[in-house]
């Protein structure tokens, strides 16, 4: 009895749904042993391993089937996603200790200090339990994040006080409410570039940098992205409509985004090359279309910067600390490798010039690629999408600073673009590297390698295993039995 391909392939990614959801609940569940340290430790990160690599072979074989052109069924990827999802928001944080800091960081903004100019451990009493599990990094380290992050952290710390669970909850709420941000605006930008929505949503929101970061790791980087996503979504409906409403409440949404981490504000002049080239207006009317998007988003800025000012008396000092995560050597960066070699070769010394050289080479070059890609859009050789996803490429690659989470800046809008086949499956392949790029259970290794490098290689093993069940499930004959 033949059966018709869609119904096989339904069932194939069933397969892969359920492969996801094993290797979600095992993440939680290796991480929570990891927590309670002692002897079930070493077992629970391979535990945790072998989930994230269960998850990440998950999604492959799914992005795989959508870049070979087979579209999902409709509610898929949403459903997937909130499958997925699930077990991650009751782990504890995953990936990285940030989320420490935000609540140390919340904490100094309650007691109506400046965290711009005061790190954790110079604005909170000694022994808070908010700095107990703070990075050292970033124990004196003031705050990098803008005005409505403040807001946002110092009523979170108002709420529940020293209760680290609690406030790591609110968080994780945060979270869930910028990836649905996510979920609404890839569809729509996906739409207007021509991309299937349900491929692209699978791509860009359901993939496993967003489940680590965004919602195990409760990153800045989920409200930032939301608010930058949804108001170039909003921005050029109202460009493609001529209604100056929303083009007005998409540049407010990317301002507060901007607010809460400075990269936010690309999309400001992604917005304003769109409204700004023919057809939409007449070339002599391009500066003063420019000037009004500027002048909105300042207006904003200073509304929001002395609304929260008030509390904190941080008008303007957030301006001075958005550098602050470049004082971390980050070994992803290209920008430092020379720095680092010359460090390895010549000493501090050597190192420290060559790491300033490498820095201020990478910023001129970005901000070179920059201007190049919004002239391609102001000559209509690119769309605004498209555009935004090369310019955090550009950012993120040539900065002083790299983490997995930054690489979800292009990674989201390219997804949703139309910059080629090609593009998507190399941002795809990389969005699989950085997944596994840092261990799941933050903290110092050094003196953990063999556990490391034993729950490294029961994750290969797994892997392995589930993407050759997998693959078998894909060039499996269908048959009845797939009904």
């Amino acid at each position: 009895m033949t059966v018709p391909a869609g119904l096989h392939r339904t069932s194939v990614d069933g397969v892969v749904r359920l492969v996801g959801l094993v290797g979600a609940v095992l993440l939680c569940a290796g991480s929570w042993a990891v927590v309670r340290a002692g002897a079930w430790a070493p077992p629970g990160l391979a535990v945790a391993c072998c989930g994230v690599g269960l998850v990440v072979v998950a999604w492959g074989v799914a992005a795989r089937a959508v870049l070979r052109g087979t579209v999902p069924p409709p509610g898929w990827s949403v459903r997937t996603l909130a499958l997925w999802a699930a077990p991650l928001l009751v782990a504890p944080p995953l990936f990285s200790k940030d989320v420490f800091s935000y609540l140390a960081q919340g904490g100094v903004v309650a007691r109506g200090l400046d965290p711009h100019v005061l790190g954790p451990v110079d604005g909170l009493p000694a022994g808070s339990a908010l700095l107990a599990e703070v990075d050292g990094h970033w124990r004196a380290t003031p705050s990098p994040y803008g005005p409505v992050t403040d807001a946002l952290q110092g009523a979170i710390a108002v709420l529940t006080g020293e209760g680290v669970a609690a406030a790591v909850a609110l968080h994780r709420v945060l979270g869930v409410l910028a990836v649905l941000g996510v979920v609404w605006a890839v569809p729509r930008l996906a739409a207007r570039c021509g991309i299937a929505r349900e491929g692209a949503l699978l791509l860009a929101a359901a993939n496993p940098l967003v489940l680590w970061h965004l919602l195990g790791g409760v990153h800045n980087d989920g409200p930032m992205l939301a608010l930058a996503l949804c108001g170039l979504a909003v921005a050029l409906r109202g460009i493609d409509t001529g209604r100056f409403g929303p083009v007005a409440a998409g540049v407010g949404l990317v301002t507060l985004g901007a607010l809460v981490k400075a990269p936010a504000a690309a999309a400001l002049a992604v917005i304003a090359v769109a409204a700004a080239r023919p057809p939409q207006r007449r070339a002599r009317y391009a500066p003063l279309v420019v000037l009004g998007i500027g002048a909105g988003a300042l207006a904003v800025v200073t509304v929001v910067s002395l609304a929260v000012s008030g509390a904190t008396g941080s008008a303007t000092s957030w301006l001075l600390s958005t550098a602050t995560p470049g004082r971390l050597g980050s070994w992803m960066a290209p920008t430092n490798w020379p720095g680092f070699a010359a460090g390895a070769l010549g000493g501090p010394g050597a190192a420290a010039g060559t790491l300033a050289l490498g820095r201020t080479v990478g910023a001129v070059v970005s901000v070179l690629l920059v201007v190049l890609l919004l002239v391609r859009q102001w000559q209509g050789r690119r769309d605004p999408v498209g555009t935004l996803a090369l310019v955090y490429t550009a950012v993120v690659v040539l900065g002083p600073v790299v983490q997995p989470w930054y690489v979800l800046w292009a990674a989201v809008p390219l997804f949703a673009s139309a910059v080629g086949d090609r593009a998507r499956r190399w941002t795809a392949g990389a969005v699989a590297v950085f997944a596994v790029a840092v261990p799941p259970s933050a903290g110092d290794f050094s003196a953990r390698v063999p556990d490391l490098v034993l729950a490294y290689g029961a994750a290969v093993v797994v892997a392995g295993i589930a993407h050759l069940v997998l693959r078998r499930a894909e060039r499996a004959p269908p048959h009845a039995g797939d009904r």
